[in-house]
């Protein structure tokens, strides 16, 4: 009966197959790590030692170098993430004066996963995820926590940890789930714990204080008025190394836990950033406020159950493809309506499009193998650099260079509708999220 059972099963996963559907998985696990950009990993590449749980991910996975976010900023980026839909058609956002939700009738994850009977829990740690966002509908557990400026304001990774561990083992054993776990750390200001704020510290020369990063210093950095040596540029780029060595030790407690339940081997991990984080690459500091490299090239890994092991794939991906991934792995089937395709089971997408910004107007981008096209539709301004320009040195607009060569990127921008501007059901923070939003750097 028992080698009926498993012929059974076996003649069932090659139908599934041979009508493009995957047999059913079990456990999925989300990991969005905020602000954190793909050339900061060690498995990236990175000179410093930053992920050695991540790396090990990646070397029993996938590890796709070349995946972009949707938007430079949280809210749109998680969005996407959830939803598979790009930031014009899921709607979430920031308008003239308020920020906009995710549109009512746009489902997440956690939705269609939660009708296939799986248990769903999210726990988030910024304001931009807060339950008005539209990111919680759907999720059984929405485990919101607000947050300031300083890590001794928000949930810091190791209590975001023990609050997810705490939710899977109370969860039965035959429960499936779908767990998201937002990192908040690598996120302004950088303020890691003990040993991790000084561990990539280098040489003699003066350091950062810890909780540098505040509001006024943000303003004042974008504005020029606060001028860092390059020695305090290097430290703050230590301490922010740090936050990611520490968010990476929490997700090694997250494996090790998953794997005492029994539950790390048929679990499909997923592991994103939302956004990058700009070191003056290109004379700025933080995220939200252009569409350049640093802030769109996002670290992506992906570890299937019994799948592929160490693979590094150079495909283009993108966020919206998470969605597909997690839905074939469920058993779902990939609904028409989303443009994203199954992660590792094609060429890649020909084009990666981003949107929005919250600092510098009504931008979008295209990045393709002709190059990267990047439109300020509010002033006209453009941005274009060739395709071996990966780190968009070279702007061809402002040095004059001909245009012939983008057109098939321009016709991609042009075709992009225009930036909600009134959305129903717009998000107007209250007052204790505007100075929660203040702290962050985020309002004057």
């Amino acid at each position: 009966a028992g080698r009926a059972r498993l012929a059974g099963a076996a003649a069932l996963g090659l139908a599934l197959a041979a009508c493009g559907e995957a047999p059913a998985g079990r456990d999925v696990l989300l990991v969005v790590l905020d602000t954190t950009r793909a050339d900061h990993l060690s498995c990236y590449g990175y000179a410093r030692p930053t992920s050695p749980n991540l790396d090990r991910l990646a070397a029993e996975g996938e590890l796709y170098r070349n995946a972009w976010a949707q938007a430079p900023w949280t809210l749109p980026a998680v969005a996407t993430i959830l939803t598979g839909q790009p930031p014009h058609v899921h709607g979430a956002g920031r308008g003239l004066e308020s920020l906009h939700p995710v549109r009512e009738g746009v489902p997440n994850l956690a939705e269609r996963l939660g009708r296939l009977g799986y248990r769903t829990a999210a726990f988030v740690n910024v304001v931009f995820c807060s339950p008005e966002s539209g990111l919680a509908r759907g999720f059984e557990v929405y485990d919101f926590r607000s947050s300031d400026a300083t890590n001794t304001g928000h949930r810091d990774a190791a209590q975001t940890t023990d609050a997810a561990l705490a939710w899977l083992e109370a969860l039965e054993k035959t429960d499936r789930f779908f767990l998201m776990v937002h990192y908040f750390d690598p996120h302004l200001t950088y303020d890691p714990p003990e040993p991790y704020d000084a561990m990539f510290e280098e040489g003699d020369g003066p350091r950062v204080q810890p909780g540098f990063g505040s509001a006024h210093q943000v303003f004042s950095l974008r504005e020029g008025t606060l001028p860092l040596s390059p020695e305090l540029r290097r430290s703050l780029v230590a301490r922010y190394d740090g936050e990611i060595r520490f968010v990476d030790e929490q997700f090694g407690r997250l494996r090790a836990a998953l794997e005492d339940l029994g539950r790390w081997d048929d679990t499909l991990v997923i592991v994103v950033g939302d956004h990058g984080e700009e070191f003056w690459e290109h004379g700025s500091f933080e995220h939200g406020h252009s569409h350049h490299r640093e802030l769109l090239h996002v670290p992506l890994i992906v570890r299937r159950p019994r799948g592929p092991q160490g693979v590094v794939r150079e495909e283009r991906v993108r966020q919206l493809d998470i969605a597909p991934t997690v839905l074939r792995f469920a058993g779902a089937g990939v609904p028409p309506e989303l443009p994203g395709a199954v992660l590792g089971q094609g060429r890649g997408a020909s084009y990666a499009v981003a949107e929005g910004s919250l600092w510098a107007g009504d931008l979008v981008s295209v990045r393709a193998d002709a190059g990267t096209l990047i439109v300020d539709r509010t002033t006209g301004q453009r941005w274009l650099y060739a395709p071996d320009d990966a780190w968009e040195r070279r702007d061809l607009a402002a040095a004059g260079g001909s245009r012939s060569a983008f057109a098939r990127l321009e016709q991609l921008v042009a075709a992009l509708p225009p930036t909600p501007r009134g959305q129903r059901g717009a998000w107007t923070p209250t007052a204790e999220q505007v100075e929660r939003l203040r702290s962050l750097g985020y309002l004057r």
